[in-house]
């Protein structure tokens, strides 16, 4: 291959990349996506108005040949940080008023070890939707793990690992997330 037809590939590439934020964008009133959001099947995203998506997030809404279903729904006036990367593959819906820190891996699929002897890559997917009640605040680096719900008003530690559901209005930290604190 050429470098003028990689450079062609490369400017295609964006042109697209800057359509789909654009059409994004539109969907919503005061909607903000820096220009270096990745979106995935994007006709699986739902933004509510006045979202703001930092740099650098990946935004993998599902809807893929091994994840038919999916999606990624964001409240109103909710925020993702910079270097964010949601995996929608079974669905995740974050509440209104979210804050969502910078770093933080939330995934509604994982892959299983049935078959010791199989690679992981074959090994059957579980899917569980991910749900994050309004005014939940996730401090960066943590990891929210699939088929869990984190109550309306609750704050998750940075760091932490959310692996079980957690009740509204409380504070939870540590690997694995435990509550330790009311609001």
């Amino acid at each position: 291959m050429s470098w003028g037809r990689a450079a062609l590939g490369v400017l295609r590439d964006l042109v697209h990349a800057e359509r789909v934020r654009a059409g994004v964008i539109a969907r919503g009133e005061g909607v903000r996506l820096a220009r270096t959001v990745e979106i995935r099947s994007p006709h699986q995203l739902v933004l509510g108005d006045h979202v703001f998506v930092d740099s650098g997030v990946l935004l993998h809404c599902g809807g893929m040949e091994w994840c038919p279903g999916g999606g990624i729904r964001i409240g109103a006036h909710s925020y993702v940080g910079p270097r964010c990367v949601l995996f929608g593959a079974g669905g995740i819906e974050i509440g209104e008023s979210a804050l969502i820190s910078p770093g933080v891996v939330i995934t509604s699929h994982q892959h299983t070890i049935t078959d010791a002897a199989v690679d992981v890559r074959l090994q059957p997917i579980r899917f569980g939707p991910v749900v994050i009640e309004r005014n939940v605040w996730i401090g960066a680096n943590a990891v929210v793990l699939p088929g869990v719900r984190i109550g309306e008003g609750s704050v998750i530690g940075a760091g932490a690992v959310v692996n079980r559901d957690v009740p509204p209005g409380v504070i939870a930290v540590g690997v694995p997330a435990k509550v330790k604190l009311e609001r």
